[in-house]
């Protein structure tokens, strides 16, 4: 079983690094694990080979982790600084998304309350941070904002700069692509199904739970923007939708 994608929630992640920091270093980002991985049990590998530490409860072909490079390239900020924020999340209970972390030796765990341990694994993982996710639907399907961008950008701005990197080719790449709105004929079963990297895939996500995905994430940019100023609201519908900002205003009215 070759094909795989990664789970939405770490694409999420690995989109909102991206926004943070754009000319950050990726030689050592990384997803589906290597040949090593494969002979172990590892959150790198594709989660219906068996070789992964948990099991979820679909049998679409995921991923469970990623790797990011340490090297953000952006003033102020350090892999220590962003660790900081997301474990920072996940001890007080804004965030459920991860099952651990590992940079530079040390591992926070979910399992253990988020305090660091001294990590003994082969790879010591100085160069870059490893992050797991969940197996349980919700937490992988979450493609909420990480925290990383609150310092500088309002929630709307973030969902809206997340949002755009998960739309782009990279994004579509990663979260498994044949295209968020595009519709084909499933030869397997005969019913129009959003397709995800072609017909060769072994695993096909059905329509209604795309759809769920790209809902969740359409309500939570406009509850956001429901908190906004006016005038902000209507700037933001101004610029995205152009033409078609005063036919919603119209509804509205």
């Amino acid at each position: 079983m070759a094909d795989w994608m990664l789970v939405p929630c770490l694409v999420a992640l690995r989109a909102e690094f991206d926004v943070l920091a754009p000319r950050r270093d990726r030689a050592s980002d990384g997803a589906i694990g290597d040949r090593a991985h494969a002979r172990s049990r590892s959150d790198h590998n594709p989660d219906e080979t068996g070789a992964t530490p948990f099991e979820d409860a679909d049998d679409i072909n995921e991923v469970h982790a990623i790797d990011v490079d340490d090297d953000l390239r952006t003033p102020g900020w350090s892999m220590n600084r962003a660790l900081q924020i997301i474990i920072t999340r996940h001890r007080a209970g804004r965030d459920d998304r991860l099952q651990n972390v590992i940079y530079d030796r040390r591992i926070w765990s979910r399992s253990w309350g988020w305090t660091a341990r001294a990590y003994h694994g082969t790879n010591p993982h100085t160069g870059h941070a490893h992050f797991s996710a969940r197996y349980t639907t919700a937490q992988e399907r979450d493609t909420r904002a990480w925290g990383l961008l609150e310092d500088d950008m309002t929630e709307a701005q973030v969902l809206a700069a997340v949002y755009k990197a998960l739309e782009s080719d990279r994004g579509k790449r990663a979260i498994g692509a044949g295209a968020w709105d595009h519709l084909e004929e499933n030869p397997a079963t005969g019913r129009r199904d959003y397709r995800m990297g072609g017909w060769a895939r072994n695993d096909l996500v059905r329509t209604e739970e795309r759809m769920e995905v790209l809902t969740e994430r359409l309500d939570a940019i406009l509850a956001a923007l429901a908190l906004r100023p006016p005038e902000e609201v209507a700037a933001v519908l101004r610029r995205t939708m152009g033409e078609r900002a005063a036919e919603v205003a119209r509804l509205l009215a």
